[in-house]
């Protein structure tokens, strides 16, 4: 199996973090950051920036890189649809540059049925995915990060 570098954009306002709303698995609503694949060619940047406009309609601007996580799906809670998956996620604190065409993204995801802006402190209260990551966030937008590279987040 190959693993699959992918990005993920940290988006804050109002002391809210945008969302991805999705149904997915068993018709389980869960909430995750914008974000999707690196293509060939493509830094981890612009990976980003095009990944927030194809599924949110924002252009932002990638700033720091918070976080390098990753997600082994034999390890998760998913593993009897994910056991093949390996992805290493970079999370990157993004601004928001244009928000014109905020929720018209341009492909947005199958699963994806709502973009929502969650409180920071009350990530907690909601099926946000994945869960390990929620301190880390908190930390990295308060700017009390104290590492990078958090590993699985299984």
């Amino acid at each position: 199996m190959q693993i699959r570098s992918s990005v993920q954009a940290v988006i804050v306002k109002n002391e809210k973090v945008l969302t991805v709303k999705k149904v997915a698995y068993d018709n389980k609503t869960m909430y995750i950051l914008p974000g999707g694949g690196q293509e060939h060619g493509e830094t981890l940047k612009e990976a980003v920036v095009r990944e927030c406009m194809e599924e949110t309609g924002l252009i932002v601007e990638a700033k720091e890189l918070l976080y390098v996580s990753e997600y082994i799906g034999k390890n998760h809670q998913h593993a009897e649809w994910d056991s093949h998956v390996h992805v290493v996620a970079h999370l990157f604190l993004c601004s928001i540059i244009d928000e014109k065409g905020f929720n018209k993204g341009s492909e947005t995801d199958p699963e994806q049925v709502a973009l929502e802006w969650l409180p920071i402190v009350e990530l907690s209260n909601y099926e946000f995915y994945p869960s390990k990551i929620i301190p880390h966030l908190i930390n990295g937008i308060r700017n009390e990060k104290t590492q990078v590279y958090v590993g699985d987040m299984g």
